[in-house]
């Protein structure tokens, strides 16, 4: 007879939880077929049936309850024993070097280091100035431990290099409150034609400068940049002062000023930050913080524009 084992605890659990195979499928991130193979599996393996699907629900039997509390328990023990071999391991491991462009501001990033902080009291986090491209080399070459910032979709196909996208920003733009377009829902790089406009210095990641400028030619528009900076705060001031209207992402941009309005832009890039490392990595260290990553990036509410 075939034995249970952990993934089969995990994957009843999940399923339990939901009350959904689909939803439970996506949390483990495997596909709904399998995860329904694998449960009825389990239920041949104890020659019980655990749960009672219809084409909406799933409803747990009685010994199905009774069999996930053994299986919580058991999971409960796993998780203390990995996080104690974890600790053990990582004596002498308390240094952790990422990368990332520092004025982009990612709001998930000081939440995960306390995280981070609390499974490590004693960890040393040394951070590096560092554009999308930089950063794949510099993990490849053993320079930093974790990458983060935007990928078009091509840096990350580097062979030794794992990404997972973290956040899914959208461009606004700032505008000064008796500004014509202050009032507008929406913009697109057209009306934006005849402004003089402020966007993010070039040598903060150039593959996405280039690809926003592209963008505004496909439209028709030559943009006209009359002040590029790497102080994004610095562009908000200017657009206060009607210097000009500001683009840039909306996680970027924070607290809004009260004497500009947001407005958003379509038709730039897709502006999906990313989090990457090196596919090898064994570190327990490294893999804590990409989760602590992962987490805090996921509760993240999406800014309004206004």
């Amino acid at each position: 007879m075939n034995a249970v084992d952990i993934r089969h605890l995990r994957y009843f659990a999940a399923v339990a939880s939901e009350r959904h195979f689909g939803r439970a499928a996506v949390r483990l991130a495997i596909t709904q077929p399998a995860l329904s193979q694998q449960i009825s599996a389990l239920e041949a393996i104890l020659g019980v049936q655990l749960l009672i699907r219809d084409r909406r629900s799933v409803t747990i039997t009685p010994a199905g309850e009774a069999f996930l509390a053994g299986a919580q328990d058991v999971l409960g023990r796993m998780d203390a024993l990995v996080e104690t071999t974890r600790r053990l391991a990582r004596q002498g491991e308390e240094q952790i070097t990422i990368a990332m462009v520092e004025a982009t501001n990612l709001p998930f990033l000081l939440p995960a280091l306390a995280d981070l902080r609390r499974l490590y009291p004693a960890i040393k986090v040394l951070r590096r100035e560092m554009v999308s491209p930089q950063q794949v080399r510099a993990l490849l070459a053993g320079e930093i431990d974790i990458g983060m910032g935007v990928l078009l979709g091509h840096e990350d196909a580097t062979s030794g290099i794992a990404a997972r996208p973290l956040l899914e920003g959208r461009w606004l733009v700032a505008v000064p409150r008796g500004h014509p377009l202050a009032g507008a829902e929406r913009l697109v790089p057209r009306d934006l034609a005849r402004e003089p406009l402020m966007i993010f210095a070039r040598s903060m990641n150039p593959p996405l400068y280039d690809s926003v400028i592209d963008s505004f030619r496909l439209h028709g528009v030559e943009p006209d940049f009359v002040y590029e900076t790497s102080q994004p705060q610095l562009g908000l001031t200017m657009a206060e002062e009607a210097a000009g209207l500001m683009i840039g992402a909306d996680y970027v941009f924070g607290a809004r000023r009260q004497r500009c309005a947001f407005v958003p832009l379509e038709g730039l890039p897709q502006l999906s930050v990313h989090i990457f490392w090196r596919k090898n990595e064994t570190s327990g260290l490294i893999h804590d913080l990409i989760e602590c990553l992962i987490e805090r990036a996921g509760e993240m509410p999406r800014l309004p524009a206004g």
